[in-house]
């Protein structure tokens, strides 16, 4: 008769293979239901809305209130005006929000829509205005390289002044196109105005409790999570707190300044349509590396279009303006909240903001920045336990160059590998860490 027996290797082959199977026939359900499955979790962030809302105002708040407590509030432990320190905090914080987004309301937003609406009015004047400026400005070329007809030739100057006017009047179109789009979504909007007004109501609660409800969730935690797991997760968040609450909040403090700054210059330059570029320029800041250019190439048409005199100096103004902020202001408010490179800011914006739009493209840099402290940490304890350097300046000479022409390319054996010596003097990890940047 067959006698089963245990089979610790097979078992674990087994459960493997189960795995592999159930993850891919997932994957290849997501990837067939595709449109169901967005559509069920776009419900639910509809349903969760308001909770989402209010998490993040009482995230963007807390920074503020913690100021008002420690700098304002400053009641002795033990008295009795100590339990009203919390709810004078959270009310002043509030209060001194609306009355930022009053004064925003009050002095930019009119300012916004009216030369929103004059742009549209206006805009057969500025076209025409925009048409003549180029036609000119083709003629003269035209008459200039008249006598070198290959190169008048090659460049095609009608079609080229064709072009640009066939681009200069669909602008109206693309006016049209998004006057429609507001009238069609207004209803939405009634919706998230309705979700943000419960959301604020939801971050008050939020603040007065965040000690005693942030308890109970690691209360929870640590019931259902093994020590040493309950401490990383926390640790983690700490973390990713300190660089994405420190990156978000510096970046808003920056994008204002410079929004407010170029309204300054522009209005000071009698340029057109300072309010409307100006909000445009300041929030498309937020964004990092891509920002400024996301911003500068829509606002230089529209100046164009009121004034192409303009156009040279606005796109100068605002190379400046990036300059100072890139090089001043920036690492000033910013400082190393993220400590990545360049090269790092692109590939995370590119890759978070291909799959999110425009909420990755802001959030991609400090999950990021967190991903790379992880994987760092990681790498620098994998070395530790192989007794490894981590100094990166020892990698850039590791391994040593070889003669291919007299040795082999692959090492076949452990016994060649250990033939290959690695430096015996160790780097201080402790100041690795803190002077690599990714």
């Amino acid at each position: 008769m067959f006698a089963w027996t245990k089979n610790q290797k097979y078992r674990t082959i087994a459960i493997y293979a189960v795995a592999v199977i159930l993850v891919s026939l997932s994957f290849f359900l997501i990837i067939t239901n595709y449109s169901a499955i967005a559509d069920f979790f776009s419900g639910v962030m509809n349903v969760f809305s308001p909770f989402i809302y209010g998490l993040i105002i009482a995230y963007l708040a807390n920074p503020l209130m913690r100021l008002l407590e420690r700098k304002v509030f400053r009641f002795k432990e033990g008295s009795k005006a100590l339990k009203f320190r919390r709810p004078l905090a959270v009310t002043i914080t509030f209060l001194i929000l609306f009355a930022v987004v009053t004064v925003f309301v009050w002095l930019i937003v009119p300012q916004v829509v009216k030369s929103f609406m004059d742009l549209e009015t206006q805009i057969d004047s500025y076209i025409l205005t925009a048409q003549n400026f180029v036609n000119n400005l083709v003629s003269g070329f035209s008459a200039f390289i008249s006598k070198y007809d290959s190169l008048a030739s090659l460049l095609n100057l009608n079609e080229l002044k064709t072009d640009i006017n066939q681009l200069i009047t669909g602008f109206y179109a693309y006016l049209e196109t998004a006057a429609n789009y507001v009238l069609k979504y207004g209803s939405r909007f009634v919706i998230e105005m309705t979700n943000l007004l419960i959301g604020i109501i939801v971050s008050i609660y939020l603040l007065l409790a965040k000690e005693r409800l942030v308890a109970k969730l690691k209360r929870f935690l640590a019931a259902v999570m093994k020590r040493r797991h309950y401490l990383n997760l926390i640790y983690l968040m700490r973390y990713t707190d300190k660089t994405v609450g420190g990156f978000l909040i510096g970046k808003i403090i920056d994008s204002v300044i410079i929004g407010f700054l170029t309204l300054f210059v522009m209005n000071l330059s009698g340029m057109p349509f300072a309010p409307l570029i100006s909000v445009i320029i300041g929030v498309t800041n937020i964004i990092p590396f891509f920002g400024p250019f996301i911003g500068a190439i829509p606002s230089a048409f529209i100046v164009f279009i009121a004034d192409p005199s303009m156009t040279f100096w606005f796109v100068l103004m605002i190379f400046a303006i990036q300059q100072l902020d890139g090089n001043v202001i920036g690492p000033k408010i910013l400082g190393s909240s993220t400590g990545m490179t360049s090269l790092a800011v692109l590939v995370s914006i590119t890759i978070a903001g291909g799959f999110f739009g425009f909420a990755g493209m802001i959030f991609g840099v400090p999950a990021a920045a967190v991903l790379c402290a992880l994987t760092r940490q990681f790498t620098y304890k994998r070395l530790r336990t192989k007794h490894m350097p981590t100094d990166l300046e020892y990698y850039m000479t590791d391994p040593p160059q070889r003669d291919f022409s007299k040795e082999t390319i692959i090492l076949d054996s452990e016994e060649a590998v250990e033939g290959e010596e690695i430096s015996p003097v160790l780097d201080n990890p402790k100041e690795a860490d803190e002077n690599e940047t990714l």
